[in-house]
């Protein structure tokens, strides 16, 4: 790896003294997950303009988002931040975006679903997978819509049909895979569908499988001219994911190509089932983790095979991290950034003492420990162009009831400032 990494950056040296001896501009690259995800996180309704004016001001040049997953919340960020950020890249993905490698770990493609999730098939007892379905839908309706009793509300929160529904959706859960594919539909539509919309769906849309409908949830945005923006699918389970990639022209006549990702997270709570075909043969824990191994290392090679001698960032939420015991930090999904930083460097400045991003005290994480999860990395620049790193909207600003104030997010962002010859 050492070898590849040292190839590129003389590449990159080579084109640089072929420029009229430019001089190297300083660039300062964000990444950002704000957690506009409907009834997922908290607060979504209180937080949705602060996010946007907070975006709309950032002293920044290159800002990637994650966990923007409707239209409508990229079109506001886009307006809102068009005056600081005028060059933006997102594109609209649906239920029937085509993944662009749909390989597995052996180099195959899974079949795809033939079946409905929730199918009107016998599971004992007299009760059909639909029965069961709309039973949990019920207990929704019946504890947890923004219309109470009527399933033509939405759910509350997340909180509260984990906490109420939990009997109710047992025989899905704990069910066969036909029946946890069910339970999947279920669970993914519940951020943003109208309940009736999930009765509906999850027994007559063969691939109700995805949330957001399917859509993905990253935007970059930029001061700089960009060109070339890719829209490029990976295989993810319960959401879209993808890369967004584009070519940014810096003032200084260089290029940078800009990677905007959002792996898989590793859920490790028995309810949140692998359902998915990229799991390399497991279920739980270790099917999230070879699914997000598995987009890393599809990552690294689409870096390599588009960027070639450009030199590169890669950034997002990748829900991967080390652990760091003097801050309090524990690892997520380590393996996942070892092999990425085999390849990619980090872009943390040397004096950056370790914070974690997705954190046990901020209030609306959820967290019951600390993590260091999102980052910054690069592609034909040495870790020593990176000229200093920070921890960016951390403080609790928005107001949510009497005297309460919570971040912009359940995350807070990295920023670092590099050096591009």
């Amino acid at each position: 790896m050492g070898r590849r990494l040292a190839l590129v950056s003389v590449l990159v040296l080579l084109g640089a003294c072929g420029s009229d001896n430019r001089q190297p501009v300083d660039v300062t690259i964000d990444t950002f997950n704000v957690a506009l995800a409907g009834a997922f996180i908290p607060y979504e309704a209180e937080r949705r303009q602060p996010v946007a004016d907070a975006i709309a001001t950032m002293d920044s040049d290159i800002v990637c988002l994650e966990e923007v997953w409707t239209q409508a919340d990229k079109e506001l960020i886009r307006d809102a931040a068009a005056p600081r950020f005028p060059h933006v890249v997102l594109f609209q993905n649906d239920l029937d975006t085509v993944v662009d490698d749909p390989t597995d770990q052996m180099g195959n493609i899974p079949p795809a679903a033939v079946t409905v999730p929730c199918p009107d098939i016998e599971v004992g007892n007299g009760a059909t997978v639909t029965d069961q379905m709309n039973a949990a839908v019920d207990c929704v309706v019946e504890n947890c819509s923004t219309i109470p009793g009527s399933d033509e509300g939405r759910t509350t929160s997340a909180g509260c049909a984990g906490s109420a529904c939990v009997g109710a959706v047992a025989p899905l859960l704990f069910g066969d895979a036909q029946q946890q594919r069910c339970y999947a539909c279920v669970v993914t539509q519940l951020p943003t569908s109208q309940l009736k919309d999930i009765r509906a769906s999850c027994p007559e849309v063969v691939n109700q499988d995805l949330a957001f409908g399917g859509q993905n949830g990253v935007m970059i945005l930029s001061r700089y001219p960009l060109t070339n923006a890719v829209d490029w699918v990976l295989p993810g389970t319960w959401n879209r994911r993808v890369i967004v990639r584009a070519t940014a022209e810096l003032p200084n006549g260089a290029k940078l190509d800009v990677y905007c990702n959002h792996l898989t997270p590793i859920f490790d709570d028995f309810t949140f089932p692998y359902t998915g075909q990229y799991g390399d043969g497991n279920t739980g824990a270790a099917g999230w983790e070879a699914e997000q191994l598995l987009q890393a290392q599809k990552l690294i090679d689409y870096v390599e095979r588009t960027s070639g001698s450009t030199p590169a960032v890669i950034l997002g939420d990748f829900n991967a991290g080390r652990a760091d015991e003097s801050a309090g930090i524990v690892a997520e999904g380590q393996p996942t950034l070892d092999l990425l930083e085999s390849v990619f460097p980090a872009a943390t400045a040397a004096s950056y003492a370790p914070l974690c991003t997705f954190c046990e005290s901020n209030p609306i994480s959820g967290a019951t420990s600390s993590v260091w999860i999102d980052h910054i990395l690069l592609y034909g620049l040495e870790s020593s162009t990176v000229q200093s790193t920070a921890r960016t909207f951390d403080e609790n600003v928005v107001p949510v009831g009497e005297g309460e104030l919570v971040p912009l997010s359940d995350h807070y962002g990295l920023r670092s400032v590099i050096r591009v010859p």
